[in-house]
């Protein structure tokens, strides 16, 4: 399991948004950008994420942008990790408007040790073969996140050939909850090609309103068993960034959801609860 840090996209604005997905991006990259206060700035957002019982982070690029990081940035975020025994597994987000970004990303990426990207990139659409040739040569992996795809086939499509095992897609089960796609269906059909997880329950079909798990109509039980069918071997990464409010209850509850269904699949031990 990972925590993807998108879930504290609203943070900077105490969860009071107006319904403007850039007023998360905008106020996070104000907030954690100044070198002279991110290694603090960070570790409070590493603590909150420690406290709900996690230790492999998704990282979510307003957390720590290709276009504003420097080595101090990295030395920071990577000083907050080890003190806290946490590892970053993937990074999350759009990954460049052009190639030289595409190049900033993969330079961050490595230098902290992560080895999968979990979104989109405009380059990735118009410059497949130059972004391909970038991935093989720092030897990170891109899975394609599915947000307007109706279905796996059009996901499948945009993703193209799987280059080796260097492309493939990241399954957003609330985005095909929002488009009416089962969920667990979609990862059956994808199978190899998922490289990696973002488990988010919905609210309701057409509609991106993310809740905790349980709460919605995405059939997250049956995903996880169907990632277990098809020998899925990554991570999987919980996620649910409401607008309104902290979802740390619901982000607490829902770990140990996930974890009873991955002990009902494995007989591992049962996880004690995490005491806020």
């Amino acid at each position: 399991m990972a925590f993807n840090t998108a879930n504290f996209a609203f943070r900077q604005v105490n969860y009071h948004a107006t319904g403007d997905w850039g007023q998360a991006c905008r106020t996070s990259r104000e907030h954690f950008s100044p070198i002279e206060t991110f290694e603090a700035r960070f570790d409070d957002l590493m603590g909150e994420v420690d406290a709900l019982g996690f230790k492999n982070v998704e990282l979510w690029h307003f957390h720590l942008h290709q276009k504003w990081w420097t080595p101090e940035h990295v030395q920071a975020a990577r000083s907050v990790a080890a003190r806290r025994g946490m590892q970053f597994v993937a990074y999350c987000g759009g990954f460049g408007d052009d190639l030289a970004e595409v190049e900033r990303t993969l330079e961050l990426v490595t230098a902290l040790g992560i080895p999968l990207l979990a979104g989109a990139s405009r380059m990735f659409t118009e410059q497949r073969r130059e972004y391909v040739a970038r991935l093989r040569a720092y030897g990170v992996r891109f899975g394609y996140e599915n947000h307007p795809e109706k279905t796996p086939q059009e996901l499948l499509e945009r993703a193209g050939p799987d280059e080796d095992g260097l492309v493939g897609v990241t399954v957003d089960t609330g985005w095909f909850g929002v488009q009416a796609y089962p969920a667990d269906q979609a990862v059956r059909e994808l199978g190899g090609r998922v490289l990696h997880v973002h488990l988010k329950d919905v609210l309701e079909v057409g509609t991106h309103q993310t809740v905790g798990y349980g709460q919605g109509v995405v059939p997250l039980r049956a995903v996880v068993d169907t990632l277990a069918a098809t020998q899925y071997r990554g991570y999987i990464s919980m996620e649910h960034e409401p607008e309104q409010f902290d979802p740390a209850d619901d982000l607490r509850a829902s770990r140990l959801q996930l974890h009873s269904w991955l002990h009902a699949l494995t007989g591992g031990p049962t996880p004690a609860p995490v005491v806020p």
